[in-house]
């Protein structure tokens, strides 16, 4: 049966401080030798092939990808894709990011070396995609359902890498994750680093190595990430002062919580509530 070229794609018009967020996701049938042309994007992309063949190219190099297969685009680094000549791909994607991507994907088969892989259950792979783009959706529950089914893949591909990855890459993963846990757990309170690396068990600049190495960032800034999601999370639940909520976060000192949060989120935490509250207000209008 001959192909006939479509697209069906939805974008989150929201890009929120979430560990994870689905930014976009779709299905699409691409035309012979149709191709993206060179490309940098800003977030994480994971396509699946329903059918069909085609070329991806990362950093220059370039990988062939069938039907079975799914590929990884990485973000910031130049990309590529074209659909082959005489049986041009058809495939499903998500688009996504937050401060655990790296770090569960990490935890996956997926690296810049290995962009490409054939996961054991293709059926499981297609349903698990497709029912992302099923949840799509701008109101919060859509949100939250898109980003709670993106958690079910990410862990289908991390169960379908148990026993492939290389004994050293897991065990820097586990770190990374008993970093992330302890964080979450006690970011309340004025922890640093050096607290983390003690419970960890391993030296600040061993622990600061491997965290950069399988998030791309340091832990001190994850650290602060995570402290100023929370902080807008607190914010947007319930009328706090600027005190009550750095004191909620792990700050002793509101102006210092201040001086970070304007540098991560580009406002002051009393510009931030007056936004929100203005938000609320036309939600409240347009009902």
């Amino acid at each position: 049966m001959p192909y006939q070229e479509y697209k069906h794609s939805f974008k989150n018009q929201f890009r929120t401080m979430a560990s994870l967020t689905v930014y976009r996701t779709g299905r699409q049938q691409y035309g012979a030798g149709a191709s993206r042309g060179q490309e940098v994007r800003d977030f994480y992309l994971i396509h699946y092939v329903i059918k069909g063949a085609g070329v991806y190219t990362l950093n220059g190099i370039s990988y062939p990808v069938k039907s079975g297969e799914t590929f990884l685009i990485y973000p910031n680094m130049p990309i590529n894709y074209v659909a082959d000549e005489q049986d041009p791909w058809e495939y499903c994607w998500v688009g996504f990011n937050g401060t655990d991507a790296r770090i569960l994907l990490n935890a996956t088969r997926f690296s810049p070396q290995t962009p490409v892989i054939s996961p054991s259950n293709p059926d499981r792979m297609l349903e698990l995609l497709l029912d992302i783009y099923v949840a799509r959706g701008n109101l919060p529950h859509e949100i939250i359902t898109m980003t709670a089914r993106l958690y079910s893949l990410l862990a289908f591909l991390i169960e379908d890498s148990a026993g492939v990855l290389p004994r050293r890459a897991r065990s820097g993963a586990e770190h990374v994750q008993r970093a992330c846990d302890y964080i979450a757990a006690h970011y309340a309170t004025p922890i640093s680093v050096e607290d983390v690396a003690l419970h960890l068990g391993v030296c600040r600049s061993q622990l600061y190595r491997i965290f950069k190495q399988h998030t791309a960032m340091s832990l001190q800034k994850y650290l602060t990430e995570f402290r100023m999601r929370q902080a807008c999370n607190l914010m947007a639940k319930r009328p706090l002062s600027v005190k009550e909520v750095a004191y909620s976060v792990g700050f002793d000192d509101p102006l210092y919580f201040s001086t970070v949060f304007k540098a991560s989120m580009g406002q002051t935490p009393t510009q931030y509530m007056d936004w929100l509250l203005s938000e609320k207000q036309k939600d409240g209008l347009q009902k």
